[in-house]
């Protein structure tokens, strides 16, 4: 059955392509998926895929096709997705290019083709004449090999008649790709080189020696031995201390030497969109030869896991430099102008502790990290991490803490002789030692000063006799920071311009790029360079040709500009960005693709340009973050200039702005804290737009930051007061002239109905909205409606698959995460309740996944997939993950029943009736509570007897009252 064709080599990984029609096979694609997975293999699949234009799906489909080992097929009754793009000029389908890809690759091929007695719906007859002709040309195709007819593919009649030999048939192949005589692969995709080789990302740039550190190479030697029993070293410094370079030179020209290591791995996080997950995702690529698109779809939680099998099964080195960046201290919007005294005391978003993790997932991947012998994590960082601190403030177990100093004064003055500098070395090591503690950065810096002492040029004794530096009683810091200044108060004009242009831009970037921004002459942009690298102010990366600043350079720089030089070089950064940016934001796949939107914004608030900032924000880029993205830590950084501590609005730069201009940034930070699931924050928020916009007449924003807060209501469980402040809110929309406001308070209303259960009023507004009008041009609420009237539909037995597919399909058209998440977790309730359990299982994952790249809670989907999978068998450890599931999940009662512990079961089940009974009747969750109820009844257990809803314990919000008088203002102003 399988057929190989040896024209490339495939991905040096065990990935099996799938390709077929989805709707119609999906419990068939489940079937094969397990059987693919069940033998070790890896499934590439598009279930993962997020929204792409058509010729982008084209592109990555091929690209799946030419990563994958082998090809299996799966043609049934229709044909299948058409794209639309100039790379099909014959109209093929999908699954039709994709095996084509497979030929010419001479990939390994199964084919499965669906046989005329196979039990199918209508809606599953291809109903167009011409792609039924293709189809038929399509299933004549594969039976072809170089126009000879070969038995390359199966036919089948039932589902599982499919599984059988689909398990068979991978089997088969899984042997054929073990056999077959391995290929060399030069590097596996992306650039990434081949363990054990050293991957850096990006490589280290320096901008002067390295020198000295004796006893700290002999510190990293000796820890990275086998007889070391703690895994993560961590070297703790202000910046310019030389953490980076230490730890460069030791893995490239020590580490090979210490042990037989799997692979070294190098990650910055001082580069651009460097975030936990992204470093795992590239460690994985090169630790097991995938490429990084294998694990594009996964979240962090379960990319921690694999990596961490990773690192338990062998000796693997990574090093994670700068990680003060994954910290609260540094979650804002110039986290890269930020200078060491500023970072560390306190929260500018939150009431979280400066050194807890910006996103709470990465917290657990650290603490994991100090056990995962036999492999050893080196991390540098200006600040400690809380999570490897025990309450003393001492190193967890599996860490080695170390502060690193400066440098030994015979280090330093041999930094200092290897820039061109000469002297007296006793001045030297003694002047170093004193005003800079041997900082090496500094170190490098007075260096540029004496080779530019005009008067001696290079002479230390005749540089120093002049008295230029009074450095006095400063501290170290103040110290690199004098020097530092100085050293930039010296540069030529063209350097100084060209500086402080990069000390705005907060990444690395290319000369085109310093030409544009700088609009220096070639001539002046070559000194202007020059002169940066002598003075050891400006890096070059040879292998990216991209230019870049320490990160102490940056921020001293950023902090010594003019007002004047900040407003004409931030103008020319933001020109140049705005040209080159696609202000649509109809498709957005990635926080990469809007790094020049994001940049623009960042640099508007660094001039203080309040309105041109909130501006570009509001165009579209907030609703790209929060909505497709669901970017809610990036939405944070971004909105706190606006506003000074606890997002108070009497902030000098939120008064730049009008009222409802203000209320609309509350509401996204609003928004963003109702993400991350901090309720009471959201709420607060929330309501002070609402205030906002009542002071400004702005009505519609009222209504619709009031039906907000009323989400926040119904999510924390006071479901009477959420669905009261719901009516009031569409009250006052309906007295607006916006039908895009009513449209929106209408969903919420329906949200509100199909929580209580009031099936009859739901129905009664699903039927007045209207579903034909495009709500918003980016398309960043498409499907949200649908997707709560088809959650509404599930228990009452109504919901269909087709339902869902069509929901899919508009929300993947406009890139709406949270529509797209929640179809897969509808799917797999689907599923369940028709006892499909690996089908399940994989919506269930899907949903899981889409969570956790974002960092939103996925609580109700990890408990149904748990129950999923120990219903297939696949959960052997089910106690102890159960134990460690959020213990408000309404599945836990379902859970310990199916582990026959009834005690539990039924104490769960008391909980969860007790959570569904919120307010009390009529405000409940009914379909919550009637299930509770059921397991209670089944469990033998008494159904307790609770009070019913009280109004008098249950005021309205200060601002609902608010909203009652402007709605009773505006009624009695429009009577005749």
């Amino acid at each position: 059955m399988a057929r190989q064709l040896h024209v490339s080599a495939p991905r040096q990984y065990p990935g099996v392509m799938v390709s077929s029609t989805f709707a119609d096979l999906r419990e068939h694609r489940a079937a094969l998926m397990s059987a693919i997975q069940g033998l070790q293999l890896h499934a590439v699949a598009m279930e993962s895929d997020s929204a792409l234009p058509a010729g982008t799906v084209l592109d990555s489909s091929l690209r799946k096709v030419r990563e994958a080992s082998g090809y299996v097929g799966i043609i049934s009754h229709r044909y299948g997705q058409v794209p639309v793009c100039a790379a099909n000029p014959d109209g093929l389908s999908l699954t039709h290019l994709e095996y084509r890809e497979a030929i010419r690759l001479g990939r390994p091929i199964l084919i499965f083709i669906m046989g005329d007695d196979h039990p199918i719906t209508r809606a599953d007859v291809e109903p167009d004449p011409v792609k039924q002709a293709r189809l038929d040309a399509f299933r004549e195709e594969v039976k072809l090999a170089d126009g000879q007819l070969q038995r390359v593919y199966c036919v089948f009649t039932s589902l599982g008649d499919f599984t059988a030999k689909a398990t068979q048939s991978v089997a088969e192949l899984r042997a054929l790709l073990e056999t077959e005589p391995a290929q060399e692969v030069p590097a596996p995709p992306e650039g990434t080189p081949v363990a054990p080789a050293l991957y850096a990302r990006p490589r280290y740039l320096g901008s002067h020696p390295f020198v000295g550190r004796q006893e700290q190479l002999t510190t990293l030697s000796e820890w990275a031995g086998t007889a070391e029993s703690r895994t993560v070293l961590l070297f703790e410094a202000i910046g310019g201390t030389g953490k980076s370079i230490l730890t460069w030179e030791w893995i490239n020209h020590y580490a090979p030497g210490v042990r037989d290591w799997a692979g070294r791995f190098w990650y910055s996080f001082y580069d651009a969109g460097a975030v936990m997950a992204d470093f795992c995702r590239h460690a994985l690529s090169y630790m097991t030869g995938q490429p990084l698109s294998a694990f594009a779809g996964k979240g962090q939680a379960e990319l921690g896991e694999l990596l961490l099998r990773q690192l338990e099964s062998k000796p693997w080195l990574l090093v994670l430099d700068g990680l003060e960046r994954v910290l609260v201290a540094y979650h804002r919007y110039n986290a890269a102008q930020l200078l060491d005294e500023d970072a560390g005391s306190a929260d500018e978003i939150s009431d979280r502790h400066p050194c807890a993790t910006i996103r709470p997932e990465d917290e657990d991947l650290l603490r994991r990290l100090a056990a995962a012998a036999p492999s050893k994590i080196l991390i540098s960082s200006r600040l400690v991490p809380r999570v490897l601190l025990n309450q003393a403030s001492q190193a967890i177990p599996g860490v080695l803490h170390q502060r690193l100093p400066g440098l030994r004064p015979a280090d330093a003055e041999a930094l200092l002789r290897g820039c061109g500098v000469t002297g007296d070395g006793a001045a030297m090591r003694a002047y170093l030692q004193r005003h800079c503690d041997c900082h090496p950065l500094v170190t490098g810096i007075v260096a540029g000063l004496v080779n530019d002492y005009l008067p001696a040029r290079g002479d230390f004794d005749a540089w120093s006799a002049d008295g230029h530096l009074d450095l006095g009683e400063l501290d170290l810091v103040q110290k690199r920071n004098h020097i530092l200044r100085a050293a930039l108060a010296a540069l030529g004009e063209p350097g100084r311009q060209l500086l402080s242009t990069l000390a705005i831009l907060s990444e690395a970037v290319e000369y085109s790029t310093l030409q544009a921004v700088s609009r220096l002459s070639s001539r002046d942009l070559g000194r202007a360079v020059a002169e940066l690298e002598q003075r050891g102010l400006l890096q070059y990366d040879w292998s990216s040709r991209h230019y870049d600043l320490h990160p102490v350079v940056r921020a001293v720089a950023s902090g010594g500009l003019r007002d004047e030089d900040r407003h004409v070089l931030g103008q020319r950064v933001v020109d140049h960005f705005s040209a080159r940016v696609d202000q649509t934001y109809l498709y957005v796949g990635g926080l990469e693709e809007l790094r020049g939107h994001v940049t623009v914004v960042r640099t508007l608030l660094q001039m203080g340009k309040w309105r041109a900032a909130y501006n570009s924000y509001t165009s579209g880029l907030s609703d790209a973050l929060l909505y497709k993205l669901e970017a809610a830590p990036e939405v944070l950084s971004l909105l706190r200039p606006f506003f000074s501590a606890g997002w108070e609005v009497s902030a000098p730069s939120a008064r730049q702005l009008a009222r409802d201009q203000i209320a609309w940034l509350l509401n996204d930070v609003g928004g963003a804290y109702y993400q991350l699931g901090w309720w009471d924050q959201a709420l607060e928020l929330f309501e002070v737009a609402v205030a906002e916009h009542l002071d400004d007449a702005e009505w519609g924003g009222a209504a619709i930051c009031l039906g907000n807060a009323a989400m926040v209501l119904i999510g924390v469980n006071r479901l009477a007061r959420g669905h009261f402040a719901t009516e009031t809110a569409l009250r006052l929309a309906e007295l607006t002239e916006s039908a895009n406001v009513r449209f929106n308070l209408q969903s919420k209303l329906l949200e509100s109905f199909a929580v209580l259960g009031r099936t009859a009023e739901l129905e009664a507004v699903w039927a007045t909205l209207d579903l034909t009008r495009v709500w918003d041009v980016d398309g960043t609420k498409a499907g949200v409606a649908e997707i709560m009237y088809a959650d509404s539909r599930l228990p009452r037995g109504l919901l269909t698959h087709q339902e869902l597919d069509d929901i899919d399909a508009l929300a993947r058209s406009r890139g709406t995460r949270f529509v797209m998440r929640t179809v897969h977790n509808l799917r797999g309730r689907l599923h369940m309740s028709r006892e499909e359990w690996a089908s399940a299982a994989n919506e269930f994952e899907g949903a899981v996944s889409m969570a956790r790249q974002t960092g939103i809670p996925s609580d109700r989907d990890e408990g149904w997939l748990m129950l999923a999978r120990l219903r297939l068998g696949q959960l052997p450890d089910a106690r102890a993950e159960i134990e460690n599931l959020w213990p408000g999940d309404d599945l836990l009662a379902e859970l310990w029943r199916e582990l026959g512990d009834r005690d539990r079961a039924t104490s769960h089940a008391l909980s969860e009736y007790e959570f569904a009974w919120a307010d009390g009747e009529p405000y409940v969750r009914r379909h919550d509570l009637d299930k509770a109820e059921r397991m209670l009844r089944e469990l033998g257990a008494e159904v307790p007897v609770l009070p019913p809803y009280d109004p008098a314990a249950d005021p309205p919000l200060p601002c609902e009252l608010r909203v009652e008088e402007a709605i009773a203002a505006l009624q009695k102003s429009r009577r005749p």
